[in-house]
């Protein structure tokens, strides 16, 4: 077992390029969405006239933007037929 602490740099300010690659969309979107959709995506940090992304930042804001498969009491949502068929596999006669 290894006594010696783990010094590699962990990096936590990503460029445009890396923040696209991590959110695996092109970075054209992420320019898009601070141009056109202004508020939609993740925050940016400008760094001497560069943009610049916060891991944390893009973490919050996939966690912000996951779907949710749950009403408010907490039971999946499961939206009804709109024809009155049933979406049981045995609702058939074999």
């Amino acid at each position: 077992m290894s006594t010696t602490p783990d010094t590699s740099p962990v990096c936590t300010i990503l460029t445009i390029d890396q923040a696209a690659t991590y959110l695996s969309i092109p970075k054209a979107t992420l320019y898009t969405w601070r141009t056109q959709r202004v508020g939609y995506g993740p925050r940016a940090v400008k760094m001497a006239g560069n943009l610049r992304y916060r891991l944390a930042d893009l973490d919050a804001w996939i966690e912000d933007h996951a779907e949710s498969f749950t009403d408010d009491e907490g039971s999946p949502t499961v939206p009804a037929p709109r024809d009155g068929t049933s979406l049981s596999r045995r609702s058939h006669p074999r």
